[in-house]
């Protein structure tokens, strides 16, 4: 047989006798027939429709098929996202159209194609052939939940919810329901997918540390999936209106187990389910009293302000009731712009608002920081799901800002009259130190705030002409808010602070910038697929290491290049003395001290060590048990930094000792570090009927990565030693 395939997917399967008596035919056509026979039987039609499933959920991925019914021949299609498909080029003629998944045969039907040259009507153009088809799920999962101690099934009778996941596994597309009858469970009807079971069961929670995974095939049955459960607590309420206190329906309620002995809160919000029409929630959630101490409930919902509450637990109460929980709705603003003159226009105005960066009472990370409007043709503009705090408020025309406004709140609930004001224009010429012209220069205006948490704005930009030469709108500022940025590649960049719109043109000097030149020999086991980074510091920069986050020795300069480009140039830099340092994924750091310059030589850059890595386990110092997530933190060098880092973004410094009170860095370059552990005891003391956390702090020094395991002690009495566990023996 032959196989032809072309761009639209199309498969030919065509018999070997056949193909050769059609070749002979088209040739003794060719030879003899009639022009217009061969014009006609190249007439062709298309076949389109959908495949979904009986909840009208479209289902993609599936394969469409046309089979003729006479030659053999077949046309494939896959369905897209919307379970759209298409089959094109089919000749007049009846069809047998398949639908199938993992080869599986699931629906057929046959489809007659008329001939394109019959009438449709005068000035009708045919449509393509409408052929949908609703698959109906034949697979089944069965199973048991069972108790996690003493292996039996739980007395559990209702409903249980399976997902179907998407094809890379990262969210469940739909939910599927089955049976519960005394811990034994039936979910039938399922589509051919992967399923996981959701965990939501009245005083019962997963005991599991992965919910099992459950792949269906096409009528498959998967029988025997057991789910083990452990006893939890049930969790209650009712959300309602903060002002007309009626009840919310539709709110998403999520909850997260705070573990006793985790310096920082988990942030995992495993538990989840809505409200119904009476505003009401309940759910289940982990209460083990020698790991959890307290628990979080975050509600969200597309009219309100999202909100969290935080609870400590009491050990043996397995009941929460939270009562009446209010949730406050989103504020608005509207306002109007006004336009000086009657023929300007509100097309292409944008309206940003954007939220400062201050404490609030709701819970921010939550929240939405940024919104957008355009106005109508009248200048009125709208923003809804606000929240009570300040917000810097923009309006911008081709990327130009016409108007800035500080602070406005939407708490005042005043609509806002915006009148557009009247631009300047700044306008001057950029040349070098020889006052010659520099075009392409690129030349940006920008605002600073006033107020400590608001925010600046980048107002206009712009380039120089071929003569140097540039002119930009800019809003009416103050000079000392106002600034300029000019840069060119090659160039060393400004910055000029308090600049005035009014003063004559600028004549803005450029300095030539230096360059340098290098070529980098790296490890032969790094992937080809990654990178190394060139950080650029003072040839005098202090390279100790630090645990303080707010000694941030950050690179002049950090770029980075791939692992396949050996070479670099790194320009615009001062016509000083630099140390270079050589970093990345598997790549052990090297430094190298040079000269910047107009013609700068290639240097060569040695860094083809491979990087090691730093294990340790934390032990209390009492009793000598694991320490399980206890904070450690490792001490970084400069050269580990980026121009942009801050303290916020140093967290990949740190991380959590497991079950086994183990800890591991990796990546790193040969040499000493320091090490900060950061663990919490907590003891439930029965006068105060609560916990009592204690938290312990101890710093070390590692003088040098090695495969040894370092053995951490911490404790009431901190101070002690730490010993290291060298194959096998400590």
């Amino acid at each position: 047989q032959r196989v032809k395939c072309s761009s639209n997917c199309k498969l030919y399967y065509i018999n070997t006798m056949y193909n050769t008596i059609l070749t002979y035919a088209v040739l003794f056509l060719l030879c003899f027939g009639p022009p217009i026979g061969i014009c006609e039987s190249q007439k062709v039609e298309t076949i389109h429709g959908q495949v979904v499933d009986k909840q009208n959920n479209p289902l993609s991925g599936y394969t469409v098929s046309a089979v003729s019914q006479t030659g053999g021949i077949i046309y494939a299609a896959k369905t897209k996202a919307d379970g759209q498909f298409t089959l094109t080029d089919l000749h007049a003629g009846t069809w047998t159209v398949e639908v199938r998944h993992f080869s599986t045969l699931l629906a057929q039907r046959e489809v007659t194609v008329a001939d394109e040259t019959e009438l449709v009507g005068q000035g009708e153009q045919r449509q393509p052939r409408q052929t949908d088809f609703v698959i109906e799920g034949t697979g089944v999962i069965l199973g048991f939940l069972l108790d996690a101690v003493s292996k039996r099934p739980l007395p559990i009778t209702g409903k249980i919810q399976f997902g179907r996941l998407t094809p890379d596994d990262a969210w469940i597309e739909r939910t599927y329901r089955g049976e519960i009858s005394n811990g034994y469970f039936e979910v039938k009807d399922l589509l051919a997918g992967r399923y996981v079971i959701i965990d939501a069961f009245d005083s019962y929670v997963s005991a599991m540390a992965n919910l099992p995974v459950v792949t269906i095939y096409p009528g498959g049955v998967v029988g025997g999936v057991e789910v083990f459960l452990k006893s939890g607590a049930s969790l209650s309420g009712i959300f309602v209106d903060s002002e007309n206190r009626q009840p919310i329906y539709g709110a998403v309620v999520r909850v997260a187990s705070e573990k006793s002995e985790r310096v920082y809160s988990d942030s995992t919000f495993a538990h989840k389910t809505e409200t119904n029409e009476n505003g009401e929630f309940r759910l289940t959630m982990p209460n083990d009293p020698e790991i959890y101490y307290a628990f979080t409930v975050i509600a969200s919902h597309p009219r309100y302000q999202t909100h969290q509450w935080r609870r400590e637990m009491v050990p043996g109460q397995n009941v929460y009731a939270l009562g009446k929980l209010t949730l406050t709705p989103f504020l608005s603003l509207q306002g109007k712009v006004v336009a000086t003159r009657r023929a300007l226009s509100f097309d292409g105005l944008t309206v940003r608002l954007k939220m400062h960066n201050k404490a609030a009472d709701f819970f921010r990370a939550a929240a939405q920081p940024e919104h957008t409007a355009r106005p109508d043709a009248s200048g009125n503009f709208l923003f809804s799901e606000l929240h009570p705090v300040e917000y810097s408020l923009t309006i911008s025309r081709n990327s130009v800002i016409i108007v800035y406004m500080e602070s406005v709140n939407p708490q005042s609930r005043k609509p806002l009259k915006i009148r557009l004001p009247k631009l300047e224009t700044l306008h001057g010429t950029v040349v070098d130190t020889e006052q010659r012209p520099i075009a392409g220069a690129n030349l940006y205006t920008a605002r600073r705030s006033e107020i400590p948490h608001g925010h600046g704005a980048l107002l206009s930009k712009t380039q120089t002409d071929a003569n140097g030469v540039f002119r930009m709108q800019v809003l009416e500022t103050k000079p000392h808010l106002l600034s300029l940025e000019v840069s060119k590649k090659g160039y060393l960049s400004r910055v000029y602070q308090n600049v005035d719109i009014h003063k004559e043109p600028l004549i803005v000097p450029l300095q030539k910038g230096f360059m340098i030149k290098g070529r980098v020999i790296l490890p032969r086991e790094v992937s080809p697929d990654g990178y190394y980074i060139v950080n650029v510091f003072p040839e005098k920069a202090e390279m100790e290491p630090t645990l303080n986050p707010l000694a941030l020795n950050r690179p002049l300069l950090s770029k980075r290049f791939p692992v396949t480009q050996p070479t670099f140039v790194l320009e615009g830099l001062f016509e000083e003395k630099y140390t270079l340092y050589i970093a990345g994924d598997g790549i052990a750091t090297a430094g190298l001290k040079c000269q910047a310059a107009t013609d700068s030589q290639e240097m060569l850059i040695v860094a083809d060590n491979p990087t090691v890595g730093l294990k340790g386990q934390v032990l209390w110092a009492d009793t000598g048990e694991p320490v399980q997530n206890a904070l450690v933190s490792r001490s970084w060098y400069p050269w580990e930094l980026t121009q942009y880092d801050m303290s916020l973004t140093l967290d990949r410094f740190e991380t959590e000792t497991d079950a086994k009170g183990q800890f591991t860095f990796s990546n790193l370059t040969q040499a000493p570090y320091q090490l900060r552990i950061r663990a919490v005891q907590s003891i439930f003391e029965k006068e105060a009927d609560a916990y009592q956390h204690v938290y312990l702090q101890k710093q070390v020094a590692i003088p040098a990565c090695s495969d040894n395991v370092h053995h951490i002690y911490i404790g009431k009495a901190d101070g002690t030693a730490f010993g290291e566990k060298i194959k096998g023996r400590k």
